[in-house]
């Protein structure tokens, strides 16, 4: 798939993509995780009780952001592995599908959120375009993808990533299947 002008995804101002560290945004980061997610229908209350979802690979991935002025609207994560080993969903996967993967350098698309208040502005494109361009510019050779919601499993297929796996539940939604798509890079 070719790169994709995200400027062309973009709605106007007063929104702006920015790409930051999580040593500086961080925090809000982690509640705006929280605040996204906490009222959909089937997550884990316990799980989603907590003021912010901040994980060990955060500290080492990419993170692109959407502001509205200055409140922090919608995020997405990028983070390279080598291997399926520390991708998010990973864990879930048989282990004859890890080994089939030991030696790619692998992209995991994780952690896109955008708050209920500004959804439908296209965010989610904008976020997957700009990860997707990264992983590329990267020389990634695998993408992945994890897909509770059939928006995001639609979403990811658009961009050309297949289903792997389908697990029967997940941490964050326990009664509902998890799709892990991967996305095969060609160069």
């Amino acid at each position: 798939m070719p790169s994709v002008p995200v400027e062309t995804l973009l709605p106007e101002a007063p929104f702006r993509l920015e790409k930051v560290s999580f040593s500086a945004c961080g925090e809000a980061i982690g509640r705006l995780r929280v605040e996204a997610w906490r009222h959909e229908r089937g997550v884990d209350q316990d799980f989603f009780a907590r003021a912010r979802w901040i994980e060990p690979i955060d500290d080492d991935a990419q993170h692109w952001v959407v502001f509205e002025e200055d409140q922090l609207v919608a995020a997405g994560r990028l983070s390279l592995h080598r291997g399926l080993t520390g991708v998010p969903y990973a864990q879930l996967l048989p282990p004859d599908l890890h080994r089939a993967y030991d030696n790619h350098l692998v992209g995991a698309f994780s952690r896109l959120v955008v708050l209920p208040t500004h959804r439908r502005h296209s965010f989610s494109t904008v976020l997957d375009h700009t990860r997707l361009n990264a992983a590329l510019e990267a020389r990634v050779q695998m993408m992945t993808g994890g897909a509770y919601l059939d928006f995001r499993q639609h979403a990811l297929a658009r961009l050309g990533f297949q289903t792997l796996y389908i697990s029967p539940n997940g941490p964050e939604m326990p009664t509902t299947p998890v799709h892990f798509m991967v996305y095969n890079a060609v160069y």
